[in-house]
């Protein structure tokens, strides 16, 4: 079991491998065994003790999440504990958020403003066309959203043909009404879920060696092509809607 407890400037989650404090500029990883007791300081602090006395807090969670954390945690603590404490424990550093983690976002918003802009011009210059403006973000919403994952799931595949390796998952449950959930294991046994909307016991999956979390079911190679092109038509048809209904008096 393990879970996760936001703190003030720290985020702290454990595993089978320890414990892993992750601050804006540093990440410390703590072994399991170099700890020797989880405190509920406060209804709002974790004290984790390692021990030879050295003493990491995370502070800030709320008070339901901060004692399951410190009950939990507690729980997975081995009955073996290494004296060592703190000359176990290994920090690094942490990559600070920089242009490539908020650039989508900002992007994203500049749409938007311009779209905005946009639309108070038509309404201002062109009265009722701004309905078209509007009602037109539909067909064009769904032609990029459709866009996207197409051409996401394609790169996965073509990438996937090359390096991938197969495997038989075997259905473990449900999701929403359609999506069966799949699990399978990779080369170093960790276990990984997939889901799609094929209903059955079991199904060959390709995955990812350097990132096992990304798969693919298996497909044959005239089905694939045929599923993409009728996918990227399908979103063409969307997107030239859209644009005609939104940008079509700009013509």
């Amino acid at each position: 079991m393990s879970q996760i407890l936001n703190g003030r400037g720290v985020r702290a989650a454990f595993d089978a491998d320890g414990v892993h404090l992750d601050r804006s500029d540093q990440r410390v990883d703590i072994p399991l065994a170099a700890v020797r007791e989880v405190r509920a300081a406060q209804a709002r602090a974790v004290d984790i003790v390692l021990t030879d006395g050295v003493t990491h807090r995370v502070e800030g969670g709320n008070p339901t999440a901060t004692a399951a954390f410190a009950a939990a945690l507690t729980a997975a603590l081995p009955e073996q504990r290494d004296p060592a404490g703190s000359r176990l424990v290994t920090s690094s550093a942490n990559r600070r958020a920089g242009f490539g983690d908020w650039w989508p976002l900002a992007a994203a918003a500049l749409v938007v403003v311009g779209y905005l802009a946009y639309a108070v011009w038509v309404a201002a210059t062109h009265g009722a066309r701004v309905l078209g403006v509007v009602v037109g973000l539909l067909p064009l919403g769904l032609g990029l959203f459709g866009l996207g994952t197409t051409v996401q799931e394609t790169f996965r595949r073509i990438l996937l043909s090359r390096r991938g390796i197969t495997v038989l998952a075997h259905a473990v449950g449900t999701t929403g009404k359609r999506s069966v959930v799949f699990e399978y294991t990779d080369t170093e046994g960790r276990t990984h879920t997939y889901a799609c909307r094929r209903r059955m016991p079991a199904t060959q999956l390709s995955y990812d060696p350097l990132k096992p979390k990304r798969a693919v079911h298996a497909l044959s190679l005239p089905l694939a092509v045929a599923k993409a092109v009728v996918l990227f038509v399908g979103c063409a048809v969307w997107l030239v809607v859209g644009v005609v209904m939104v940008f079509g008096l700009l013509w």
